[in-house]
Formats: structure tokens, C-alpha cells, sequence
């Protein structure tokens, strides 16, 4: 073999060394890429616009971006709505990058769809769940860190309070289908036959005779007359008051007042006088007879 042909040999052998090391190099990226997913309902820049609204606006959005128009009277609608918006709002609230940020929604995304298509058990998508997390590691892009050690166990906390410890709940929620319960009331109204009766005699008789001759004559009772009547029966009995009073000081003159009110003034003096009196007397005499006992007393 010829010094050339053994130049173009070893070239053929590098060049088929290199090319393995391409490939072995976009496999390794393909499986990294595999285990660290994005969320392909939102691109980054669409997060960094998320990120600048209010709570009740991305909830607006997220109604558009999932789809979910009955939400209001679905229940599954409305807890998947509020489990994907709680997620994201805990990742902003952490200050996570779009990439982060990206990548806890598509978690959600993937636990949940293996719930709702029955994929795995709760071992097996808590198992999927850590290894996901794990192998983010190191970001494919930027061969850096993608999480800390201490964000990892912020996302491994957040998710075991949210989603595993009411696993149970969302496999019931999105694996069985809820019964339909028609709550009605049926009621049965006879209709009468115009054809097998007679018309009423109001209608068959003009108006003006059926009121002058056939209507009963409305009779007003005491209690359903006018207010006007009433308030004279109310008045009547206040003037009668006042007619016999009038009637009673008629022929009395002011010395004929005062003669009276003086007799009175002397009947209730002579009264009190009397009764002042014999009190006054009741005191002497008790009065007296302690002092008798006393000199009684004394003289012993």
C-alpha cells in the first residue's frame, strides 16, 4: 500500500470519527431535550407578557389558551383552569425565567395528561415526575444549571402539596364520568272544551244588561267604605265630647268659680288642720308618759 493511499485511509477514519461524535453528540441533546420539555402552548416572549398582568387577567388568558368556555358550569374545566393558573402564578412569584417558568407548566401538562389517559400510577408519575426534575440540571441551550438545589425542592414541595397529596381527587375528577341527574316536576292541567259547554252568560248577554239585570249589587260593609265616612264616625263622637262640655259650663260665672274653689280650699285646710292636730296630741301624750316613767324611775 502506497504512502497514499494510506494518507487517504486515515482521513476516511477521522472523518467517520467525527461524524460518530456528531451524532453521539445530537443524541445526547435529543435525550436531554426529551427529558427537559417546554410548554408549547406559550413561547417565552408570550410568558414575559404573562408575567407584567394581574392574577384575574392571566386567568382570562389561560381561558383562551386552554379552550375552556364552560368552565363556570364545568367542574373539570374549572379545576384544571385554576390548576394551571395557580402553577403559573407560584412560578412568577418564585421570579422564575421564561425558561423555567416554561418548563413547570409542561410538568403540570405531562402529570396531568397521565392522569386524565390513565398512563401511569401514582408510583409510577411521582417516579416520572423526579426524574424530570433532576435531569433539568443542566439546560441543553446553555449547558448551565438550570434550577438550584434549593429551587428543586421549592418545585418538589410545591408539587407534592398541589397535585399528589389530592391525587386521588383528580384521578376521580378526570378518569369517571359524572352522572347526569334531570331534576323536574311534571303537572297535569286539565283543559276544558269550549265545543262540549256552554258559553257563560256574560258572554252571552250584551254588557249593559248583564250589569243592570244578571250582576250582583256590590254591597259596601262598614269596614270597606270610604275614608271620608270614617273619619267622620271618628269626629262625631270627639264633638259630641265637647257639645256636653260646653253644655255643662253653661251658666257659671268666674265669681261663681271662685266661690267654689275657695270652699274647697277651706275644706282640705280644716282637714289637714284636724289631722295635725291629732297627731300633735299623740306625741304629748306619748311624750308625757315617758317622762312619768322616768321620774318613776328616778325616784326608786
Amino acid at each position: 500500500m502506497s504512502g497514499r493511499e494510506r494518507s487517504r485511509e486515515k482521513e476516511r477514519d477521522a472523518q467517520m470519527t467525527k461524524r460518530e461524535e456528531t451524532d453521539r453528540d445530537n443524541t445526547q441533546i435529543n435525550v436531554m431535550e426529551k427529558s427537559f420539555p417546554q410548554w408549547e402552548l406559550l413561547k417565552p416572549e408570550e410568558i414575559n407578557i404573562l408575567v407584567t398582568l394581574s392574577v384575574d387577567q392571566v386567568q382570562l388568558q389561560f381561558e383562551n389558551i386552554l379552550h375552556f368556555k364552560n368552565h363556570q358550569t364545568c367542574l373539570k374545566e374549572a379545576a384544571l383552569l385554576e390548576y394551571f393558573v395557580n402553577g403559573f402564578w407560584w412560578a412568577k412569584e418564585m421570579s422564575f425565567t421564561s425558561e423555567q417558568i416554561s418548563f413547570i407548566m409542561a410538568l403540570l401538562q405531562q402529570l396531568i395528561n397521565n392522569i386524565k389517559n390513565k398512563q401511569a400510577s401514582f408510583a409510577d408519575n411521582f417516579k416520572a415526575f423526579t426524574q424530570t426534575v433532576l435531569s433539568t440540571r443542566q439546560s441543553p441551550s446553555t449547558k448551565d444549571f438550570l434550577f438550584n438545589n434549593d429551587q428543586i425542592k421549592a418545585i418538589t414541595d410545591y408539587f407534592k402539596t398541589s397535585l399528589f397529596q389530592h391525587y386521588r381527587l383528580y384521578e376521580l375528577l378526570l378518569s369517571h364520568s359524572r352522572e347526569k341527574q334531570l331534576l323536574k316536576t311534571e303537572k297535569c292541567i286539565e283543559v276544558i272544551n269550549p265545543a262540549e259547554f256552554a258559553a257563560p252568560l256574560e258572554e252571552g248577554f250584551p254588557a249593559d244588561l248583564y250589569f243592570h239585570y244578571m250582576a250582583p249589587p256590590c254591597v259596601q260593609t262598614p269596614e270597606q267604605g270610604s275614608p271620608e265616612s270614617h273619619e267622620e264616625n271618628v269626629k262625631e263622637p270627639e264633638k259630641a265630647e265637647l257639645e256636653e262640655s260646653a253644655g255643662n259650663h253653661e251658666g257659671f260665672s268666674v265669681e261663681d268659680v271662685r266661690e267654689a274653689l275657695g270652699e274647697m280650699t277651706q275644706e282640705m285646710l280644716a282637714k289637714l288642720q284636724a289631722d295635725f292636730t291629732e297627731k300633735l296630741r299623740v306625741h304629748e301624750e306619748t311624750y308625757i308618759s315617758r317622762l312619768e316613767r322616768l321620774q318613776k324611775a328616778s325616784s326608786k
